[in-house]
């Protein structure tokens, strides 16, 4: 035969040994190269490995999934001997088992570039999603996250334990502020389904946590079902005497309550609300909380009549801030009505009021501990402020969240942007304040002369406009710096 001809045939043979010959192996194979684009690495609840079209890719042993876990979640690539020695405790060959399972996990990501290296890094193709990755997605799923690994208890190291233990905490910590983020959220937009199947979530996340029922029973009331509401205020009432010995407080039948007023005649109902609305905080002035808390309740009843978005928004903002500031301390049901009153601010084109009410939720988060939220709702409110005086008080409420969340100079720059912007306007209660945390977030930074300094000018303006509630603060903050720079004890009393 021709030489040309044999090798031209050789290499016919070569090519068509790649085709498959029937049409199911071509949909195999065409459905091989589509499931290499896309797909999801699930380790919220039970761990998988989808491809694109949605189907689950084997993954043998539990050893695997821990070190996707690690690997996904580390805050810097991983060296081999670490992992192995985290991982694979008990086995002869740490660094082998290390190897097969790198291996596995490629395989079912049908890819072959990812997870090498030594130190071993993740490098996932562009659309691989990783669900621990999208946390802080506003198109995160909170009804479907479940716990790191779910019910998976691999058999590691107690420095692998401890290290799950600590990050299955921290995950649910975060699931469980965006699960009331988005319960607060959905109430706000008269979502009352989704907030009631929200709040049902958080509840059953922590049964004895006064808040989780708290938003239950608003989004029960909201939604118009006043019996399911005090119902469910009566099961959380046994439910707390029984497990924890006593019954949760007052704001939790508060949350289900209705408040029913009319304006009386000769003038409009306009006017009639800010009337309530000024007698409710000149009553919570005068230290008469629960009369001002009521009054405030009916001046936004009396506004949702009006339909004024933002005579509605401004009542609503102020009643929130009432309940988050009083000596009660409705932290939960004043975070439902200040994300209300952003809603109706937004419509109504109030761009001052949104800015302060989530400059006040951003200030409950932060109370809470709750770093990220607090932030994320602040960001919102410096895009809406409108003047000096409203970033004052948004710069000051940021540094706090900030030195409390150990990002001290981050902290201390923005209490000085809002003693600046205090300044700037003229207003005297802002300037104390910033003065007041800025001299604590000082002490956290054990920058001792500078925090005298600024406390001791704090004490001076509060002596000024006679804020005799404010004093305590800046007495016991600049009495600390003095017994850390060890003056004598008749020095430590201003």
């Amino acid at each position: 035969m021709d030489p040309v001809r044999r090798d031209t045939k050789k290499r016919a043979r070569s090519v068509t040994r790649f085709v498959p010959r029937s049409p199911r192996k071509a949909v195999a194979v065409a459905v091989g190269w589509w499931k290499s684009v896309g797909g999801k690495i699930k380790l919220l609840g039970e761990p998988a490995i989808l491809d694109a079209a949605g189907q689950s890719q084997p993954v043998r042993g539990h050893q695997a999934w821990a070190l996707l876990a690690r690997l996904a979640l580390g805050r810097a690539p991983l060296d081999r001997r670490s992992l192995a020695a985290e991982l694979f405790p008990e086995t002869v060959d740490p660094l082998g088992s290390l190897r097969w399972c790198l291996a596995s996990l490629r395989k079912a990501l049908n890819a072959s570039e990812c997870l090498n290296g030594d130190p071993v890094e993740c490098r996932f193709a562009a659309d691989i999603e990783v669900d621990v990755w999208n946390l802080d997605r506003d198109d995160f799923d909170v009804e479907q996250a479940g716990p790191l690994l779910g019910n998976l208890e691999p058999r590691c190291s107690p420095e692998f334990s401890t290290w799950l233990l600590v990050e299955r905490e921290r995950i649910a910590g975060v699931v469980e502020a965006r699960i009331r983020q988005e319960t607060i959220r959905a109430m706000s937009i008269d979502d009352h389904g989704r907030a009631t199947r929200l709040a049902e979530l958080g509840v059953r996340r922590s049964p004895y946590d006064e808040g989780a029922h708290i938003l239950l029973v608003k989004s029960l009331a909201l939604a118009g079902r006043y019996d399911a509401a005090l119902g469910q205020v009566e099961a959380a009432e046994a439910v707390f005497l029984a497990e924890l010995g006593e019954k949760p407080s007052a704001a939790l039948r508060s949350a289900a309550r209705r408040t029913i007023a009319s304006p009386p005649g000769g003038i409009s109902p306009e006017a009639f609300v800010r009337s309530l609305v000024q007698s409710g905080l000149a009553a919570l002035s005068a230290g008469a909380a629960d009369a001002g808390i009521d009054c405030l309740r009916r001046a936004v009843r009396d506004a949702e009549k009006t339909n004024d978005p933002h005579l509605t928004a401004t009542a609503t903002f102020e009643l929130g801030t009432a309940l988050v500031h009083s000596v009660r301390g409705y932290d939960d049901e004043g975070s439902i009505l200040l994300r209300q009153s952003t809603e109706l601010a937004r419509r109504s084109g109030s761009a001052g009021v949104a800015s302060a009410g989530f400059r006040e939720l951003g200030y409950v988060e932060a109370l809470a501990g709750r770093r990220p939220t607090a932030a994320a709702y602040l960001a919102q409110a410096v895009e809406l402020a409108e003047d000096s005086d409203a970033l004052a008080g948004i710069h000051g409420v940021i540094g706090f969240n900030l030195v409390d969340w150990g990002r001290i100079e981050e902290g201390l720059d923005n209490y000085a942007l809002s003693l600046e912007h205090a300044r700037s306007a003229g207003n005297r209660r802002r300037e104390i304040w910033a003065l007041g945390l800025g001299g604590w977030g000082l002490l956290a930074a054990d920058r001792l002369p500078e925090a005298d300094s600024w406390l001791g000018d704090c004490l001076a303006l509060v002596d000024e406009q006679r804020w005799i509630s404010f004093r305590p603060w800046p007495v016991a903050v600049l009495s600390e710096s003095r017994t850390r720079q060890q003056a004598s004890p008749r020095e430590l009393r201003p």
